[in-house]
């Protein structure tokens, strides 16, 4: 990679948690590519998200549909494309 990453490239390492792990200009590339794309900084936010609701579901006890229905809703709502309201 030269200069800045691509988001093939951001994605794959921010997806198998190499980024800290990657030398310091690679790493450079990557940060530079995240402030400048929403699209990525959306995906790392994305599956952020996917953690922690991971996380929470992990802790519940089994049986408990509803909260997880409410979970799935929550999630869904949180990410669903903006609504294009014609302004």
């Amino acid at each position: 990679m030269m200069g800045m990453a691509s988001c093939r490239e951001v994605t794959r390492a921010i997806a198998t948690g190499s980024l800290e792990e990657a030398p310091a200009f690679q790493r450079l590339g990557l940060r530079l590519h995240l402030l400048l794309c929403h699209h990525c900084r959306r995906y790392v936010r994305q599956l952020r998200a996917l953690g922690q609701a991971a996380r929470e579901l992990l802790a519940r006890p089994s049986g408990e549909r509803e909260s997880l229905e409410r979970l799935r809703k929550l999630f869904l709502d949180r990410f669903e494309p903006p609504k294009d309201d014609g302004s």
